[in-house]
């Protein structure tokens, strides 16, 4: 079991994982409007997935304490996250 955390600490943690989701979001912002609205094309939607990965790791670690959790449901988290952004991107690549 871990130990507790104290409240600075939470804070802090909190705060820095608030920051990526920022800056992950920046990320795939730039990388949308790098290629041009209409032209963004594979590689931006391929960046925006994974972004979208990254920022719902830190959603389920941080703010919702999966990070605490056992190994199987941190695998299966990641597991349903690789499936249906997996999906998304199967989607997009019939659509285009």
């Amino acid at each position: 079991m871990q130990p507790t955390e104290s409240h600075s600490d939470w804070s802090r943690r909190l705060a820095r994982a608030w920051m990526l989701l920022v800056g992950l979001t920046l990320v795939s912002l730039t990388a949308v409007l790098g290629f041009g609205h209409a032209e963004a094309g594979l590689p931006a939607a391929a960046v925006a997935l994974v972004a979208s990965y990254f920022k719902a790791r830190a959603v389920l670690d941080h703010f919702l304490d999966l990070r605490r959790a056992d190994k199987g449901w941190r695998g299966f988290f990641s597991g349903m996250l690789v499936a249906i952004l997996g999906g998304l991107m199967a989607t997009y690549l019939i659509a285009a």
